[in-house]
Parts: C-alpha cells; sequence; structure tokens
C-alpha cells in the first residue's frame, strides 16, 4: 500500500483535513492533575465506537491511549453474588398507606421507610492505556494534532531528524477494533507496543505477548466472587514485519528498510453480557470470556488491510455523520484559528462565534456516534471516556435529566440508531429488576426505576429522599421511545420493543396515581414524590404530573398501531388521564409552580435551583407546550407563556449555589428558545459555552473544574435544534381519521439569532417521517424550505416561519 497521509496530506480514503471541521492543537494531549489545563480530559480528542472509547495523549516517543471498554465495572453480582440491584428482601410497600396519609394531612411528609441502598452498586473504569514506545521520535517538530468530525478519524502529524511522520487513528464500528496508524517517508523505526494500568493493584492484571500480539488481562477485584473479567490486545496487521515480545508484555514492531508504515489494532471485552440480567440466568450479567471474544474479532480484523478497514469505517461513520448539516458562517475566519484559542477568546458578552457554535453542534454528534450503538451499553455521564478506577458519580446513568440530556441531538438529525442502544439497555437492566421494585416498593404491576442505575439493574432507591426518590426516570425516558417512533414510523419496533416499554410505564402509574385528598379536587396526583434535588417530600409535584400525561397519551396514540387488545388497559388510561392534575398551576409571584402546595407553605417562591424540573413540560416535553396550549408563533396561551418566562427569569443563567453545570445552561437556553426569544437563547448557549466548555471542547461540570459531565456537550445540540426548530406532537384527542394526523404546524427558525444569519440546515428531521432543508437571511428568518416524505410518513405538516409565513406543505 502507497503511503497517503504524508505524502497528500490526506485521511486514506481522500478527505481533505482543511475541507472537513476539526478540532486541532499544536500540542500533544496531556496527562496533567485533575485542575490543571493539561488534564486529558480538558486537553484529549475522543473517538470511539459504542463499546471501546480511546484518547490518544503524549509525546510522540511515547504515545499512550487511554482505553475504555463500555461494560468495564465495578460492583454488582461480580462483587457480591447477592447483589438485588438495592431492592429489598422484603416488600416495603405496606408502609405507603401511612406515608401517605401524612402528606395529604399535612402537606409534606417522610418516605424514609421506602429507601434502600447503593451497596455494591459500582462504577465505570478505566481499562488502561495502550503505550506506543519509538525511542526515535524523542525530539520532533511542526506537530500538530486533529480530530476530523466528518470521519471520526484522530490524526496526528510531526517531523523528527529528517522525516515526517503521521499516525490516523479511529474506532471501527463495523469491524469492532481501533486501529492506530503510522506512515513515515523514510524508514520505519523500531515500534514498542503494550498495556498498563498503574491505577490498580497489579495483582490484578497480567501484561502477557506473543504471536504479533500484546495482551492485558485482568479482574475487577480478586474475589470471591471472582471480579469481572477483562482483556484487551494489541495486535500488527502487517505480517512481514518483525516481531520479538520483550518484558513484561512489550510487543517490539521491527520494520524492514523498505517499511513505511504500519497498522496496530486495539480490541477489548469484558466477560458482561447484559442478556444474562434476567431472572432466568440469575440476574448473573456473566458472559462469554472475553480472550474468546477479542480472538474471533481481532481475527477477522488482521484478515483485512488497513485501506479496507478505513473503507469501512467511513462507509459506517459518514452514513450517520452525513446525515444532517447545519451551516453556519464563519465572518471571524475561526477555522483557521487553533480550538484551544477558539475557547481561550470566547466571551458570552461579545458577539459569539458562529464557526465554534456550530463545532461544537457538529462534535456533539461526533460524540453521540462514538459513544451509543447498537450494540453497545448507552452512552453514560461521561459517554465513553473516563481515566479513572472509581469515577464521578460512578459515571453511571442518572435518569432525572442527564440519560435523557444525552440523546436530545439523536431523532432530529438522524442518529436514531444511537439508541438502539438506550432501548435495550432499559429492556435488558431496567425492566427485569424494575418490575421487582414495582412489586416490592410500591405494591405495583408494571416496572419503574428511580433516579441513578448502573450495569447491573440497580432500579431501586438509594439512601437520600431529595435525590433517591425519582420514580418519574422510566416515564421521561418513555419520550424517548415515543419520539423515536413518532419521527421514524418504524412500526415493528413500536410493537416489538417500543410499546411493551411503554405499557410497562403505564400500567406502573394508573397503580399509583391517588385522588388529591389534601386539595379535594377530584384530581388524581402522585403520593409520595419529590422533585429532582429539591424541595420537600410531597404530593402533585408538577415534574411528575406533566411526564405521566404524556406516557398516558402516548399511549393511547400509539395503541392501534401497536396492535393493543387489552381493551381494560386502555380505559384505565383513559379515565386516569381524564381526571390526572396536569401539573401547569401558577405561583403568586409569577412562575410554573414546582409542587402542588399552596404558596402559603413557602417552598415556591423564586429560585435559581439548577434544574428546571416544572419545566419538563416545556422542553423537552411538550404536556405544556403542545397539550396545555403554551406554544404559539403567534404566542399560544399568553398566561402559560409569561409564567415559563417569569420562571426562567427566576431561575438565572445557571450559576448559582448549588451548581455551576454546563447542562443547566443549555437547557435554559433550549427553553428560552421555545419561547422565540433568539436573544436569551443565545445568550445563555454563549454563557454555557464560555463558562464550562473546556479547550478540547468537552464540558466541564464546575465550570471549568472536572469533572467532565458529557450532558452539556449533547444538551448543546438540543438547545442549538430548539433554537432552529419547535415540531410538537397533537395530543391524542386531535388525531384526524385514516391512520393520518391532522395537519400541525411546525415552525422553522423560532429562535435563530441574527450573529448566525445567511446559514442553513439540511436532513432536519419532523414528526411522522419527514425531513426538511431550509435557509434563513441575514436576520434569523427562515425564507426558504424544502420538505421530503419518507414512504412510512403519516403526517400532515404545514412549515412556516417565526412570523408565521407559510414556506411549505406536505
Amino acid at each position: 500500500m502507497k503511503p497517503t497521509l504524508i505524502t497528500t496530506a490526506i485521511v486514506g480514503g481522500g478527505l481533505t483535513l482543511s475541507s472537513a471541521k476539526s478540532l486541532w492543537s499544536r500540542q500533544p494531549a496531556g496527562y496533567g492533575p485533575d485542575d490543571s489545563d493539561t488534564y486529558l480530559l480538558k486537553t484529549g480528542y475522543p473517538i470511539g465506537n459504542g463499546k471501546l472509547g480511546i484518547i490518544s495523549f503524549g509525546l510522540p516517543v511515547s504515545e499512550k491511549l487511554s482505553l475504555n471498554v463500555d461494560s468495564l465495572w465495578s460492583g454488582g453480582p461480580s462483587e457480591n453474588t447477592s447483589y438485588q440491584g438495592g431492592n429489598p428482601a422484603q416488600p416495603k410497600y405496606p408502609a405507603l398507606p401511612e406515608i401517605r396519609a401524612a402528606i395529604f394531612q399535612n402537606g409534606t411528609g417522610d418516605l424514609s421507610p421506602l429507601l434502600g441502598t447503593g451497596a455494591n452498586y459500582g462504577s465505570n473504569r478505566v481499562l488502561g492505556n495502550v503505550t506506543i514506545s519509538i525511542p526515535e521520535l524523542e525530539h520532533y517538530s511542526d506537530y500538530k494534532r486533529s480530530l476530523d468530525l466528518k470521519t471520526g478519524i484522530h490524526t496526528t502529524q510531526f517531523t523528527a531528524g529528517k522525516e515526517k511522520f503521521a499516525t490516523s487513528l479511529f474506532c471501527s464500528y463495523p469491524d469492532q477494533v481501533c486501529v492506530y496508524h503510522i506512515e513515515s517517508s523514510g524508514a520505519l523505526p523500531a515500534i514498542t507496543v503494550g498495556f498498563e494500568n498503574i491505577l490498580t493493584s497489579q495483582d490484578l492484571v497480567r501484561a502477557t505477548c506473543g504471536s504479533n500480539t500484546a495482551r492485558l488481562t485482568g479482574y475487577t477485584h480478586a474475589g470471591p466472587p471472582q471480579g469481572m473479567k477483562f482483556t484487551a490486545i494489541a495486535k500488527t496487521l502487517d505480517a512481514s514485519a518483525t516481531t520479538r515480545c520483550a518484558a513484561p508484555g512489550r510487543l517490539v514492531i521491527q520494520s524492514t528498510k523498505a517499511q513505511k508504515m504500519q497498522t496496530i489494532i486495539v480490541a477489548a471485552a469484558t466477560d458482561y453480557d447484559q442478556k444474562k440480567g434476567g431472572k432466568t440466568d440469575g440476574y448473573s450479567f456473566r458472559g462469554r470470556d472475553p480472550d474468546e471474544i477479542i480472538s474471533q474479532i481481532a481475527a477477522k480484523a488482521v484478515s483485512k488491510s488497513y485501506n479496507t478497514l478505513l473503507s469501512r469505517h467511513l462507509n459506517d461513520y459518514r452514513a450517520l455523520e452525513g446525515a444532517f448539516r447545519l451551516n453556519l458562517p464563519d465572518p471571524q475566519r475561526s477555522s483557521e484559528v487553533e480550538t484551544a484559542a477558539l475557547f481561550s477568546r470566547y466571551d458570552w458578552t461579545g458577539p459569539g462565534d458562529p464557526y465554534l457554535e456550530a463545532l461544537l453542534f457538529d462534535y456533539s454528534r461526533h460524540l453521540l456516534i462514538s459513544s451509543s450503538r447498537a450494540n453497545s451499553l448507552p452512552a453514560n455521564l461521561q459517554g465513553r471516556w473516563t481515566e479513572r478506577m472509581e469515577s464521578a458519580w460512578g459515571a453511571d446513568y442518572h435518569a432525572n435529566i442527564n440519560l435523557q440530556m444525552n440523546y436530545w441531538g439523536a431523532e432530529q438529525t438522524g442518529l436514531g440508531a444511537t439508541e438502539d442502544a438506550l432501548w435495550d439497555y432499559m429492556e435488558d437492566t431496567w425492566v427485569p429488576r424494575g418490575s421487582e421494585t414495582a412489586r416490592l416498593l410500591y405494591g405495583a404491576d408494571g416496572w419503574v426505576v428511580h433516579n441513578e442505575m448502573n450495569i447491573f439493574g440497580h432500579t431501586a432507591m438509594k439512601e437520600g429522599a431529595q435525590w433517591a426518590d425519582y420514580p418519574a426516570a422510566a416515564a421521561w425516558m418513555m419520550q424517548h421511545v415515543w419520539d423515536h417512533f413518532d419521527y421514524t414510523q418504524d412500526v415493528a419496533w413500536l410493537r416489538k420493543q417500543g410499546y411493551p416499554l411503554l405499557k410497562g410505564v403505564a400500567e406502573f402509574w394508573t397503580s399509583q396515581l391517588q385522588e388529591d385528598e389534601f386539595s379535594g379536587d377530584g384530581t388524581l396526583v402522585v403520593n409520595p414524590c419529590n422533585s429532582p434535588e429539591t424541595g420537600p417530600t410531597t404530593f402533585g409535584c408538577a415534574h411528575y404530573q406533566q411526564l405521566i400525561h404524556q406516557v398516558f397519551d402516548n399511549v393511547l396514540s400509539g395503541a392501534a398501531v401497536a396492535g393493543e387488545t387489552d381493551v381494560a388497559f386502555l380505559g384505565r388510561v383513559a379515565s386516569s388521564l381524564a381526571r390526572l392534575d396536569s401539573g401547569i398551576h401558577v405561583a403568586g409571584w409569577g412562575g410554573i409552580k414546582e409542587w402542588k402546595l399552596p404558596d402559603a407553605y413557602g417552598f415556591d417562591g423564586p429560585s435559581t435551583h439548577r434544574h428546571l424540573s416544572h419545566l419538563v413540560g416545556w422542553y423537552p416535553g411538550y404536556a405544556i407546550s403542545s397539550y396545555a396550549g403554551g406554544y404559539g408563533y403567534d404566542g399560544g396561551n399568553a398566561t402559560i407563556r409569561e409564567a415559563v418566562r417569569q420562571t426562567l427569569i427566576s431561575r438565572g443563567l445557571g450559576n448559582a449555589e448549588d451548581a455551576n453545570a454546563g447542562w443547566a445552561k443549555v437547557w435554559r437556553a433550549a427553553c428560552w428558545a421555545r419561547l422565540n426569544d433568539a436573544d436569551r437563547a443565545y445568550e445563555e448557549l454563549r454563557y454555557a459555552i464560555d463558562v464550562n466548555f473546556a479547550d478540547n471542547g468537552l464540558s466541564m461540570y464546575t465550570a471549568l473544574s472536572q469533572p467532565f459531565q458529557i450532558d452539556a456537550n449533547f444538551g448543546l445540540a438540543g438547545a442549538v435544534l430548539s433554537m432552529l426548530v419547535v415540531d410538537l406532537p397533537l395530543p391524542h384527542g386531535a388525531k384526524g381519521g385514516r391512520e393520518r394526523e391532522r395537519e400541525r404546524m411546525v415552525v422553522l427558525g423560532p429562535a435563530i439569532p441574527a450573529a448566525w444569519g445567511g446559514g442553513s440546515v439540511a436532513g432536519l428531521r419532523i414528526r411522522g417521517g419527514v425531513a426538511v432543508d431550509f435557509a434563513w437571511d441575514r436576520d434569523g428568518i427562515v425564507t426558504k424550505a424544502t420538505p421530503t416524505s419518507s414512504a412510512r410518513s403519516r403526517a400532515g405538516v404545514i412549515f412556516v416561519n417565526v412570523r408565521g409565513d407559510v414556506l411549505a406543505k406536505i
């Protein structure tokens, strides 16, 4: 194979780096202290294929690849064979009548009898580093590294001595390996490849070498019981190279004088099996030996050439990445500026930088493609990239905003396939244990989970009511389930997987709603409830009421398409929906109430809390914006809109005593956009970027201080999409006949700032199986729209701009 990276500065398939949007730096990524600017997750550029995640760092002489496997976790049944997912040994629901009675009597109460434990919960952890040592590269110049967002390929280029060098690094979903490729303008020096993990006990890991392969095998703990087993290998692709083993477990690759390139494939796996998490398998989650798994994967990969591996990766990645285009202007010629410098000069009080804002939008999509695929676990709190043995919050699945936000950008930008991981994860790890949790904690049918979930079916509450009492998690996730069908019109999927998930959650809530004895208004409310991470244990939390409304409506909307025959179940859903408190009440000071309690109880005053839980039905949901008529390009329900506005004003910019997190800011931006307020939405977006996004584009939790938490990266895409479109479902009662929806109004460009003037979008997905391309003028007003309709489309859509001008119909 002829060298390509050096001679033509292209990435094997012929895409010039200069033509692609990319993050780039003149300095290698560092591994400094967590609180330093050289911290790995502030400097490195992540790549992945869903199961595997890699970040390259270090100097050319000793480059390292921080390697993650989605399922490498401590805790669970690998740590304790009696692990029950937090569920109690005996039912706790007999305590509910007394808890509920006290709350209805006093307005607030105590649910501590229902609380549980997080024992053996565990944490996602790093596998280790792939080490690549080339002593001849100690002195180098003209260094540049970049991450091409159009290809998902990380490259470096530099000069050492008289020769030019370049590397490419990508993780292939089709071949389930990561591929490291190096080229030189002259003969390649010897390369030593191995593994290291200096953070774990060396008694738990074993590095070996043999047959063109370096290997690391280990366990999460010594046992008993035996910990989770993991294995990783690095294997040379070129059989013509001479290899030898050097202690401990190092593979030395010696190229011939004629060889100017080498390729190394990296494969890794654990013995975790998501499909073994049910009762019939004893909730073991224990699968095949990872040695066997990666041997098969590696054998297939090394039978292919580098060009074939590259081509297969590009075809797969581009099919997803190329499904959507956001084109914004670059008035400051930012594409010519090093990425870190773009962040350093970015000031939220200034005019913004459309190029950087669009770059972060594209980056969000890259991160989702790289961390969530059909055969992997979903993207967690850190996507697929942790450098620690014990990650912040376990790098788990928090589901009172964070997991949901991870997928805000999926459906509308053609990345619905990344959600396959999400559906399987819920079906395999939430439903089995969650059905037990529903029975043991609530005496309920269906299934339920709470705020924090691991990969071992932890579905019960943990220790603190304010953050652990959150049985609404599954109800919120059902919005994603319904949206997937609503956008794709995939009836087969709805019947097989989507609707059964919805039905189970609806069954739970129809059994749990209580008539409001405090207010005496005949409505059905949740009791007990805690609004996420704030306020009292009470009844009728607005967040819950809005989400349950959506679940019930989605069930009724999907029942016929899904072939539902349980008339009694549908009757319970319909009757419960008819009596359900809407969760939309206005406080005396003008904002949306978070709790149904009277204002006199003192909980519903203006607040700067990071969560916007009582606005979930405004954005990302639709119980307020659609079902209650709150949104309208021409004003909508003025009372609701003003209450939403006052709530957002009260909540501030998302930098208060309780947190300074990026996710809180991008959520605010999305909510302002749904008010058609381009100035406020753009201000909040700029504020998030300035305050929370590090020089490598990853979002930090507390301003620019670690830990890295990926939800703001994903949520930024949702905020931008909220500025680009309002596409709300109609309530069940508004459906038309003959399986065709009544015509809906879709607003294009509800909050496009003038700074983005002259931009355009291609491939935006719309509910009903529709897509649309559109462009706007220098003031951000959409002037042209070209919709297309898929074969599955059942929707009638009228496209208008924010002024109400009709742009197109379909």
